[in-house]
C-alpha cells in the first residue's frame, strides 16, 4: 500500500522566526525546561499508552493517534522531534491495536481490520503480513500489542464481549494460540519482556460487569485488577503478589523494568475498607517475589514508564497532572514539568508520560489548551544524575 500521506506538517509552537523561536511561556515556570507542542490542529491528538514501544531507538520519532472531531475516525501519525513536524501514516477506517516499532527500528507494525500490517519507517509504505481467519468469531481489541520475532501478543474477545483471551500470533507459522483465558481481561496491556526469557505480562480486571446490551457497567472489581505473567506457550502462569485486595490495588498501568523480569507499577492503598484510597506508591515486583519493593512514595502516581535501560521511571500525578521522574535504585524523584492536563474521564486528557527510545526525551499528552495535544521535552543535562 502507498503511504497515507507524503506531507510533513508543521503545527508546533516553535516559530520559524529566529528572534522568537520558542516563547518564554512555553518553558515550565518551575523547572525551566523548554516544552514543545507538536500539534495544534483542532482534533483529538493522543499519545499511545506508555508501555507500547512507539518511538524509534534513537528517540527521534514516535507515533501518536489523531481522531477527527465529529467523525470519530482515528489514524496514526508520526512526529519527528528534530524538525518538530508530523505526518499521517495510516488511513484505514478500522484501527484496532496500538502501533509499535520493532526493537531495531526498521519496521512499524499495527493492526487494522483483522490484519497485522508492517510499515517501512522511511517510506511509510505498508503490507499485510497476517489476516485473521475468515471463520473466526473473535476480534482483536485493546490499546496495545507487542512484538517479538514476528510473534505478536494481543487481547482477543468474541463478538458478544463475554469472553476475553490473551493470544499469540505467530506470523511465520500462520498460527494463533490462546495463552490465557479469562472473562475479565479486556484491557490487558499485553507486553513481551525485553530479554531472552520472552515472558508475557498482562492485566486482568477481576469483576467486570455488563448490561443486557453488552456495555460495561463496571470495568474493574472491588479488589482492583491483578497482574499476570506466562511463558510464550502459556505455561508457568504466575499471578503477581501486588494489589488485588480490599486494602491494596494496582492502578492498572504497568511495564517491564528494562530488560529484566521485574515489573513496575503504581499502587493504591488504604488503612481500612472505610478509609479513603491513597495513591502514592510506585513498586517493583518479580514474577517469583513474595513481596514487592517500594520504589517511591509521594504524589498521586498513576501512569508509569521506564527508560530503555530500566534505571529511571516517569509518572504523572492524577491530582495535579504534574510529571515526575525518579530513580528505580535510589527512590529519589524530581518534578519534570507541569502538564496542565485536566485528567478527566477521557483517556486523551491524561498525560501518559513516556521515555523516548534514547532515554533522553519525554513525551506526554495534555488538553491544557482546551484541545488534546502532543508535547515533548528534552531532559536537561545533569537532571538524571541528581537522582542517582
Amino acid at each position: 500500500m502507498k503511504p497515507a500521506s507524503i506531507r510533513w506538517i508543521d503545527e508546533s509552537n516553535q516559530i520559524g522566526d529566529g528572534e522568537v523561536a520558542l516563547r518564554q511561556d512555553f518553558s515550565d515556570r518551575q523547572t525551566g525546561i523548554p516544552v514543545y507542542r507538536l500539534t495544534s490542529y483542532p482534533a483529538i491528538n493522543s499519545n499511545i499508552y506508555p508501555e507500547a514501544p512507539i518511538s524509534t531507538p534513537d528517540g527521534r520519532r514516535f507515533i501518536f493517534i489523531r481522531t477527527e472531531l465529529g467523525t470519530h475516525l482515528s489514524h496514526y501519525w508520526i512526529a519527528d522531534i528534530a524538525t518538530r513536524r508530523i505526518r499521517q501514516i495510516t488511513d484505514e477506517r478500522n484501527m484496532q491495536g496500538a502501533p509499535i516499532f520493532s526493537p531495531d527500528g526498521k519496521s512499524i507494525y499495527y493492526a487494522a481490520g483483522g490484519k497485522i500490517k508492517r510499515m517501512c519507517p522511511e517510506t511509510f509504505e505498508r503490507e499485510t503480513i497476517f489476516t485473521l481467519p475468515a471463520k473466526s468469531k473473535a476480534m482483536w481489541f485493546g490499546d496495545s500489542m507487542a512484538y517479538r520475532g514476528l510473534r505478536f501478543v494481543f487481547g482477543q474477545e468474541d463478538r458478544t464481549r463475554r469472553r476475553s483471551d490473551v493470544v499469540v500470533v505467530d506470523v511465520e507459522k500462520r498460527k494463533i494460540a490462546v495463552v490465557f483465558k479469562h472473562p475479565d481481561a479486556p484491557c490487558g496491556h499485553t507486553q513481551f519482556s525485553h530479554n531472552a526469557d520472552c515472558k508475557i505480562m498482562f492485566q486482568v480486571n477481576d469483576g467486570i460487569e455488563f448490561d443486557a446490551l453488552g456495555n460495561w457497567t463496571k470495568l474493574v472489581g472491588e479488589n482492583g485488577a491483578s497482574l499476570h505473567i506466562v511463558d510464550l506457550d502459556g505455561k508457568n502462569h504466575v499471578k503477581l503478589r501486588a494489589g488485588c485486595s480490599p486494602l491494596e490495588r494496582v492502578q492498572g498501568h504497568q511495564t517491564w523494568v528494562g530488560r529484566t523480569n521485574t515489573v513496575i507499577t503504581t499502587l493504591h492503598r488504604r488503612a481500612s475498607v472505610t478509609a479513603p484510597w491513597v495513591q502514592d506508591r510506585i513498586i517493583t515486583i518479580n514474577a517469583h517475589d513474595d513481596h514487592y519493593r517500594i520504589v517511591s512514595e509521594g504524589p498521586g502516581f498513576t501512569h508509569i514508564h521506564t527508560d530503555p535501560e530500566g534505571r529511571y521511571w516517569v509518572a504523572d500525578c492524577n491530582r495535579t497532572a504534574n510529571i515526575y521522574v525518579g530513580s528505580i535504585k535510589t527512590g529519589r524523584q524530581r518534578l519534570f514539568c507541569r502538564s496542565g492536563a485536566t485528567f478527566g474521564c477521557p483517556q486523551y486528557t491524561h498525560p501518559h508520560p513516556f521515555f523516548m527510545g534514547d532515554g533522553q526525551t519525554i513525551g506526554w499528552n495534555s488538553d491544557v489548551t482546551g484541545i488534546p495535544h502532543i508535547f515533548v521535552a528534552r531532559i536537561p543535562k545533569g537532571f538524571l544524575e541528581t537522582l542517582d
